[in-house]
């Protein structure tokens, strides 16, 4: 059997696994925009699983993270516009 592996590395085969839905249950979004983000790319690493998308908690929670850092004190985002 082999590991997962994405440019990133391989994958930690111990996370929880969230479907799509579950994850835009827990950023309260659309699939709509996590494919938006996705093809601009600045959405949370994702596995391709035949025609559906996995993410792991851990990828999610630092692609979150790495996103808060980028908020100043306001709330504001970056300039991009993109909310992120």
């Amino acid at each position: 059997m082999s590991t997962t592996h994405s440019p990133e590395g391989p994958m930690d085969r111990s996370a929880p696994l969230w479907t799509l839905d579950e994850l835009c249950a827990f950023l309260r979004t659309t699939p709509a925009t996590v494919h938006t983000w996705r093809k601009s790319g600045r959405g949370p690493r994702a596995y391709r699983v035949g025609r559906h998308l996995l993410f792991a908690e851990p990828d999610v929670r630092a692609w979150l993270a790495e996103h808060a850092d980028r908020m100043d004190d306001a709330g504001h985002s970056d300039a991009d516009g993109s909310g992120w």
